[in-house]
């Protein structure tokens, strides 16, 4: 087998930024921690900002035209799963179902998130809402939804490592490599190198500039 570089820097920076932020939100979910989850929610729209754009203009295997959205491919993925053959050496028909319903919820969440904290806390861009339960209600079916497809997404590389870990595609998260029949390896060009650095500026920018402050931290 060839060892192919699929997955770029930037998108690697991408998937542990993302998740980095969906542990914090989760992990301050206490209503003593409000402020932290809300500014980890609020976080969250630069890199899926970018994700969006990188899917758009970025390399082979990060576009959403290299998915295999398609039914029929689905379910023969799916039947002939114990197959050594392989047949997609970026996201498979399943991951890309989920990587797609993950990009829909994850706006919805924030969304839902930003107009409780403008209904029950009187904060942020909704704060002229009245109080209403059903705000509260929706951003945590949609974050427990989340969650499904955080925990489908696990479990489908989980098997991958059990069934195929020749492919080395849980190694590909960490250092961009996977294991192909044929030499498959992406190169940025200039354009998809300066998106990502400006998105990495933008990152710093925001890490230094919206940290709760001390008089914040006595409010909450």
């Amino acid at each position: 087998m060839n060892r192919s570089y699929i997955w770029s820097l930037p998108t690697r920076v991408f998937h542990w930024s993302f998740v980095l932020l969906i542990v914090v939100c989760y992990l301050t979910e206490d209503d003593d921690l409000i402020i932290y989850h809300a500014i980890a929610g609020y976080a969250l729209l630069l890199p899926l900002t970018f994700r969006l754009g990188w899917g758009l203009f970025g390399p082979k295997y990060s576009l959403f035209k290299d998915f295999p959205l398609n039914l029929k491919k689905t379910k023969e993925f799916a039947i002939n799963i114990f197959d050594k053959e392989q047949k997609y050496i970026g996201h498979n028909p399943i991951a890309s179902f989920i990587m797609i319903a993950i990009l829909i919820v994850v706006p919805i969440i924030i969304l839902t998130g930003g107009i409780t904290l403008g209904a029950e806390e009187s904060k942020g861009l909704f704060s002229s809402l009245n109080k209403n339960g059903l705000y509260e209600d929706l951003h945590e079916f949609f974050a427990n939804f989340l969650y499904v497809l955080i925990f489908a997404h696990l479990a489908g590389i989980a098997i991958d490592k059990l069934l195929h870990n020749e492919h080395g595609t849980l190694n590909s998260i960490f250092n961009g490599y996977k294991n192909s029949q044929k030499e498959e390896s992406i190169k940025l060009n200039i354009f998809q190198k300066i998106f990502a650095l400006i998105f990495f500026i933008l990152s710093i920018f925001c890490l230094l500039y919206t940290s709760p402050s001390p008089r914040d931290q006595r409010g909450s």
